[in-house]
């Protein structure tokens, strides 16, 4: 901690991102601000130098990184309006020689082209707040083989083939013939999938209702994009609020729409699998990548503490870049002490999602929260703090895990 620096809770300011995917309206919500007109996907709160946050201190506003250091993770709320890009990540391995390699071939990190921009691997978590739509993992061959046929496509039935003959890695073939197809010819087939999804006549199966669904929505937000085929080799997958998905190196995935609390390694590394105009390098996407079909990788939160006046959960994860719990709160001002308090981790962020909550705690004076504030536990003396929250609404406690 920089000297000089109040050993205690600092308030946080964010910064918004404004891509193209995002909600026109869910953060400033949040926020309590007028919408600008441009679409906001995420706000972003921690370190990361691409948008660093700041805090409040008696001086004046600085860098957060001024007070905590460098955090090992970055907490994001995600509004997705349009689909993401199909992508996957890597592990620290790859991430540390990927990096140096490009490093050492003078590939400038802002290039276009750049793989690794860090040398981090970047396991992501995402808690919905809302009903949240994800593609995540490689399905079962045989129930996407039963997807394939129902949309009745020609082409796409044959483009999927290699399932049929190698159900354990045949969605690499699949991957690698979808992505290596020349433009026009890619362009053609999208669109044609796209047609047979608006024509396919009801009733269907279930699940081929809710895939033709998914390719009218990624056709309408990425028309002409071969990525609409290969969304369909993924666990299509609808989270309800408060369970959430976790993303390990090596899977491939892609947020379709909702909002939701995300949190990850601090790190840029991304390949991409199509459903984007960016950069998609095949090789390195296809080596990277683990095809093995598996269920998505879905989480329930478990619940550390249920006493009078809160109740706190979290998901667990099996990473050690974070820890992330949410703590919903019925104590109003004036309820006598005892029965609320939480051990956090520090530095950490608490960010308001709900209704007003007071947080302090010995040493650390106190901070009033409204929905859609945040702060920042600034490292300490003591590696953990108890913090004592008070007042009625929900808070996201993000940590070093």
């Amino acid at each position: 901690m920089t000297a000089g620096t109040p050993d205690r809770i600092l308030r946080l300011f964010g910064r918004v991102r404004t891509y193209d995917w995002g909600s026109p309206s869910a953060i400033y919500d949040l926020l309590g601000e007028t919408p600008t007109g441009e679409p906001a996907a995420e706000l972003w709160l921690g370190t990361h130098p691409g948008a660093p946050s700041e805090v409040e201190t008696a001086n004046g506003r600085r860098p957060a990184a001024d007070v905590a250091g460098p955090l090992p993770f970055l907490l994001k709320v995600l509004a997705a309006e349009k689909a993401l890009s199909l992508q996957v990540h890597p592990d620290t391995t790859r991430a540390q020689t990927g990096f140096d390699d490009e490093e050492r071939s003078g590939v400038p990190r802002d290039a276009a082209q750049r793989r690794y921009r860090d040398r981090n691997h970047k396991p992501e978590l995402i808690v919905a707040l809302t009903p949240f739509r994800a593609l995540a993992g490689v399905r079962d061959p045989q129930r996407t083989l039963a997807v394939v046929h129902g949309l009745g496509y020609p082409p796409l039935e044959a483009a999927f083939a290699p399932l049929e003959r190698d159900p354990a890695a045949g969605a690499a073939t699949v991957l690698r013939t979808l992505l290596t197809m020349p433009a026009d010819q890619a362009h053609g087939f999208a669109r044609g999938l796209a047609e047979a999804a608006a024509m396919l006549e009801p009733p269907a199966a279930p699940a081929v209702a809710s895939a033709a669904d998914l390719v009218r929505r990624l056709a309408a937000t990425h028309p002409g994009d071969v990525g609409i085929a290969a969304a369909l080799l993924l666990n299509d997958i609808s989270l309800r609020p408060g369970e959430a998905l976790f993303q390990p190196a090596r899977l491939l995935h892609a947020y379709v729409h909702g909002v939701g609390i995300e949190i990850m390694a601090t790190s840029d590394n991304v390949l991409r699998g199509g459903l984007t105009p960016k950069h998609i390098d095949v090789d390195e996407l296809l080596d990277v990548l683990d095809p093995t079909p598996a269920p998505a990788p879905v989480l329930i939160p478990r619940t550390t503490l249920a006493t009078a006046g809160i109740t706190v959960r979290t998901w667990d994860v099996p990473v050690d870049d974070f820890l992330l719990a949410e703590a919903i709160c019925d104590l109003p001002a004036g309820a006598p002490p005892g029965g609320a308090g939480v051990t956090v981790t520090r530095p950490a962020i608490l960010l308001v999602t709900d209704g007003t909550v007071e947080v302090g705690g010995t040493g650390t004076g106190t901070i009033r929260l409204h929905r859609g504030q945040a702060a920042l536990l600034a490292p300490g003396s003591s590696e953990s703090t108890r913090l004592r929250l008070t007042g009625v609404g929900r808070v996201f406690l993000a940590s070093p895990g």
